[in-house]
C-alpha cells in the first residue's frame, strides 16, 4: 500500500472554460517549476475514489530511465534463453 503525505501546501484553484489551470506560486517555488516546465498528469485511485496526482517531468528522461532494465536478464541463461528463440523460429 502506498501512504501519500501531505506537504501542507494544499491550494484551490479553478478550471478555466479553456480547461486550464494554474498551479499556484507556493507551489511552483516549492518544487523549483519555472515558465515552460512539463507535468506529468496521471489518474491514481486511492480507495474508491480517483484523483489527479501531478509532478514535474523529468528534465532528462534519459536520465529518467538510466538503469531500469538493469535487473531484467538478472537470473536468465542468455546463450539458453536465444537457443530456445531459435528453435521456436525454426519450428
Amino acid at each position: 500500500m502506498v501512504q501519500i503525505q501531505s506537504a501542507g501546501d494544499n491550494e484551490i484553484t479553478l478550471i478555466s472554460s479553456r480547461n486550464q489551470t494554474v498551479v499556484p506560486a507556493k507551489i511552483r517555488r516549492k518544487l523549483g517549476l519555472k515558465s515552460g516546465d512539463q507535468l506529468i498528469w496521471r489518474i491514481v485511485k486511492i480507495g474508491d475514489q480517483y484523483k489527479i496526482l501531478a509532478e514535474p517531468a523529468p528534465k532528462s528522461w534519459a536520465d529518467y530511465t538510466l538503469g531500469l532494465g538493469k535487473n531484467t536478464w538478472k537470473n536468465v541463461n542468455l546463450e539458453e534463453y536465444i537457443e530456445n528463440l531459435r528453435n521456436e523460429w525454426q519450428k
